[in-house]
């Protein structure tokens, strides 16, 4: 019997380093956006709120799955920019607010590229530090900031 989508996507997940994990997660967000974009523009209602029901858990498992001991101010302010996302996934599902939708996406790419170069440095065994370092350098490239503070 083959595997549905959502079994190849948990068979992969199963298999994958975090960071890759988080790369998926990213892009099943962003793909989800374009899916509800495209569903507003359809005036197709319930495929729009499916859609962003989706994103909405996957930002919610985003945010959950931050570690404020161990990610630091990283984390807290991730943690800031998923509670905006998630108020904004609402605003957009009660007002089918496409343009806000795309809003969305252009803060999730510049995050997602960020840990797919992380998740690459790591499968070529680079150091943490400036890992973390070309990280927030993506991130803040693209207009968003984020900071560290050293202890």
């Amino acid at each position: 019997m083959p595997l549905t989508a959502t079994e190849a996507f948990r068979s992969e997940v199963a298999c994958a380093r975090p960071t890759r994990v988080l790369v998926m997660l990213y892009n099943e967000a962003i793909n989800g956006l374009a899916a509800a974009i495209k569903a507003i523009g359809d005036n197709e209602i319930e495929e729009r709120c499916n859609r962003i029901n989706v994103v909405t858990e996957i930002v919610a498992t985003l945010h959950m799955s931050l570690d404020l001991e161990k990610g630091g101010d990283v984390a807290e302010q991730l943690g800031g920019l998923y509670r905006y996302i998630l108020a904004r996934l609402i605003r957009i599902n009660i007002h089918s607010d496409a343009e806000m939708a795309a809003q969305i996406i252009d803060v999730l790419k510049p995050l997602r590229d960020a840990w797919e170069e992380v998740d690459r440095r790591m499968a070529e065994g680079e150091d943490l530090a400036a890992m973390e370092a070309a990280m927030l350098r993506r991130v803040e490239a693209a207009g968003n900031r984020l900071t560290i503070h050293a202890a």
